[in-house]
């Protein structure tokens, strides 16, 4: 409805006259709506306050309780009177009658404010539109009303009304505002109403929510711990009993759960606990229209492997760092995102010619939300220069004081600071903070932060990290994030978190994270730079080196990996020393095992072994699955006598543990074939072991000998992996020549595997795009660098991908709808 309808209708309202007995009777109406409206509620918690009070409710229902008594005044005062709270105010002395008079006014002001405020979620309710709250498109199944029956396809659903699919069932209901729910199987829920927008209380079960745009308010999905509100998206909410899922296909979704409050993206996930997070992929498997996700997903990764061929120009410079200011612990730096977007949405187009669901997709609300929103860009970007910065400045404050930068063309001043008020009114929303001068533009999201920046802009750019950040310049950059680590481990002394711990201990002090096409190929590369030389873990890896235990890897490897370290004797004393100061418990234990094993037992056999090992899994076979190992071995009669007494010493222990269970003792056998000694560790009850021998000062170990044996020959004239041409083709060119580790994942093959069992066709053209994923690590004294050609993006698509095959193979080998 316009606002001048909405005028009208109000003048026509005030104009109608009304007789004083249908006044009064609406009156007391509202009255007994305001007054009663929270009494079932009230009743629902009251039950819990005892609970609350002596701290045994579980986290998500004391969220619930809070929330409710910060609203709740009543609840407020039963819970004051439980905890014996409840005081006796002494009134003031009577002042003069000109104060009692004012004061009486701001008493009756501040009632009035008061009860409106007190009684804002009743009049919310109450000013609801009338009308059922969803109406059932389909029902195949199965759909019920609780606790009257079934339910058909057009019926009506009130508020409150509470409805649930059957085993094996599926329905899709629209909302009053025109949103549309698709529900699986045994999924319960129903739905409110209020002027702020409708609810759907999701008890449990999987929804997918396709939010018509809202004219007013949210959308929200409420479970038992977690909270979805969006204004016009689609996204996937499940509940069960280990908690709550959500997940965006499209658009944006603040999600609120225990501890967090986030906005996710597409393919985003929160998870109320983190176990229960898999992949948006998974998350809608479950779908009549999985398919056409899964070939919208497709549409996308064609758009993103595109957009791959046009690397962005490495900026060796920039006019920008001079401007950073002080105290700036984050920066990041990103090329005009201009021309990238019009190439986006040449290739959107094209793929909508060619795609159906995408084509559908497209041409849909969301679609021409998002080309819209791509339009009021354009008419940004042109007037700026060529790189946008971002900084996170430590100002003293609870928070960093977030600044976004980039030049102005010239004498596009005026123009600019028309285009962003344009920009904001457009979007609907408030503006940010802004200013624009002849040479620059800073956005930061406050009047207060946007002050601050003003005041102490430049006075970072003489700082070691703006020099830092400079040296990155000089070698080319296209992409970069930079992290002051020292500066963030200072402002979070006493966070107990793992990054900022491990940060700590490491002695890590920048962390850089860049995108870059230095050969025509992007990479992704990150680099950890220490305090001086690396010490403690920043040590364990090997500075770069060559080495020949990646040389036994075959090239037709699913996933391989190889490590390059210090000596394993230097790195298990400083492991020991580390876990000692935290548990000097495990001191002792070492004691114990030298008792048991001999004295210097660990110590020999970490001597034993070399600095260098590489891992690789070939197959999947009825055994599970097949796999190849080789280390560099300094003493293998040391390795070979160690391993012999581990064996010994557990079946002597089993023996006499549990004579009964000697069918779970280890054997251990030795036999000569092929002018070698082989080695075979098999435990009892297990249908595999683990077989070795030793080939040019290598332990080379496999599933089975003729893994090891294929191994050998491999590095003794065959066609290793790191010779392949798929190897060679995803080597960063910042590699270097010796790596100090790589990790190797051949999507097309570990993702071939399963989609061979499922007939798709849509997952078997996805899967022959992908390419092998392959991350380089090499370190220096003072760094570590790891670099990548794949794309992020490709890689999260990767995951999906897995999930998803994995998902509809399970599917089609059960029978169980999809």
């Amino acid at each position: 409805m316009s606002e001048d309808r909405v005028e009208r209708a109000l003048q026509e309202m005030k104009d109608e006259d009304v007789d004083g007995g249908t006044l009064e009777a609406a009156r007391a109406r509202v009255w007994e709506q305001v007054t009663n409206a929270g009494n079932a509620t009230c009743a629902e918690f009251r039950q819990d306050l005892h609970a609350y009070l002596v701290n045994e409710l579980g986290a998500s229902r004391r969220i619930l309780v809070e929330d409710h008594l910060s609203r709740c005044p009543g609840c407020r005062a039963r819970i004051a009177d439980m905890k014996g709270e409840r005081r006796i105010v002494a009134m003031p002395l009577r002042s003069s009658s000109r104060w009692m008079h004012r004061a009486a006014l701001a008493a009756a002001a501040a009632l009035i404010l008061g009860s409106i405020y007190l009684g804002r979620d009743a009049i919310d309710v109450m000013m609801a539109p009338d009308g059922p709250r969803a109406t059932v498109v389909s029902a195949d199944g199965g759909l019920y009303r609780l606790p009257v029956g079934a339910v058909a396809a057009g019926a009506a659903i009130g508020e409150h009304e509470s409805v649930r699919t059957g085993p094996g069932a599926h329905a899709v209901l629209r909302l009053a505002d025109g949103s549309m729910v698709d529900v699986n199987e045994r999924t319960e829920l129903f739905v409110t109403a209020a002027w702020s927008g409708q609810a759907i209380h999701l008890q449990r079960g999987d929804i997918i929510v396709k939010a018509a745009k809202q004219r007013r308010g949210r959308l929200r999905v409420l479970t038992r711990d977690s909270i979805a509100s969006v204004k016009g998206t689609v996204f996937v909410v499940s509940a069960g009993m280990g908690g709550s899922v959500v997940s965006v296909v499209e658009g944006s979704v603040a999600v609120n759960q225990p501890g967090r409050a986030v906005i996710l993206r597409p393919g985003q996930q929160a998870a109320s606990i983190p176990a229960l997070a898999s992949s948006v992929a998974a998350a809608v498997s479950w779908s009549p229209e999985a398919e056409s996700y899964l070939e919208l997903l497709g549409s996308f990764v064609k758009i993103e492997n595109q957009l791959a061929n046009f690397p962005t120009e490495l900026r060796t410079s920039s006019t920008l760092l001079s401007y950073v200011p002080a105290g700036a612990v984050v920066y990041g730096a990103v090329p005009n995102p201009g021309v990238t977007i019009n190439r986006a949405l040449s290739l959107a187009e094209e793929q909508s010619g060619l795609n159906a669901a995408f084509a559908s997709w497209w041409n849909s609300e969301t679609g021409q939300l998002m080309k819209q929103m791509a339009d009021r860009l354009q008419a940004v970007n042109p007037l700026l220069g060529d790189e946008i910065v971002f900084c996170a400045s430590n100002a003293g404050l609870s928070d960093p004081v977030p600044t976004v930068m980039a030049r102005v063309q010239p004498g596009k001043r005026a123009e600019l600071a028309n285009a962003l008020a344009k920009l904001f009114a457009e979007a609907g929303e408030s503006p940010t903070a802004y200013s624009v001068s002849d040479d620059l533009m800073v956005v930061s999201d406050s009047p207060a932060n946007l002050s601050w920046t003003l005041a102490h802009v430049g006075q970072g750019a003489g700082s070691a990290f703006a020099a830092a950040i400079a040296q990155r310049y000089r070698r080319g950059v296209g992409w970069l994030v930079g992290i002051d680590a020292s500066q963030v481990v200072t402002m979070a002394a006493g966070d107990d978190a793992p990054p900022i711990e491990l940060a700590g201990m490491m002695g890590m002090k920048y962390l850089f994270l860049e995108q870059r096409a230095p050969a025509g190929a992007e990479e992704n590369e990150v680099t950890f730079a220490f305090e001086g030389t690396r010490k403690g873990m920043g040590s364990w890896l090997a500075d770069a080196g060559s080495g020949g235990a990646a040389e036994y890897l075959p090239a037709d490897a699913l996933l391989a990996g190889y490590l390059s370290t210090r000596e394993p004797l230097q790195l298990f004393e400083e492991f020991t020393a580390q876990i000692t100061k935290a548990e000097p418990g495990f001191e002792r234990d070492l004691a114990t095992l030298d008792e048991k094993f001999g004295a210097g037992f660990i110590q020999n056999l970490t001597a034993a072994l070399g600095t260098e090992t590489a891992f690789a899994l070939t197959g999947l076979s009825t055994s599970g699955p097949t796999w190849v190992m080789a280390g560099l071995a300094n003493n293998p009669a040391v390795i070979d006598s160690s391993l012999q007494k581990l064996v010994d010493t557990f079946n002597a222990e089993l023996a006499q543990l549990d004579p009964n269970e000697q069918g779970k003792r280890i054997v251990l056998e030795h036999e000569s074939a092929g002018g070698r000694t082989w080695t075979t560790i098999k435990p009892g009850g297990l249908p595999f072991g683990i077989t070795w021998t030793y080939d040019r000062g290598y332990m080379v170990a496999g599933s089975d000998r003729a893994v090891a044996e294929r191994a050998i020959a491999t590095r003794n004239g065959g066609f290793p992996l790191v010779w392949s041409p798929e190897f060679l083709g995803q080597l960063p060119s910042s590699a270097g020549l010796h790596p100090s580790a790589f990790a190797w994942v051949n999507a097309k093959g570990a993702l071939g595997i399963l989609s061979t069992l499922t007939s798709n066709p849509a997952l078997g053209e996805l899967v022959a795009a992908r390419d092998p994923i392959l991350v380089v690590f090499d370190g220096t004294p003072e760094q570590i660098h790891a670099a990548s050609r794949t794309r992020i993006s490709g890689l999260i698509m990767d995951l999906m991908l897995l999930q998803n095959v994995g998902r509809a193979t399970l599917g089609e080998q059960s029978g169980a709808p999809r």
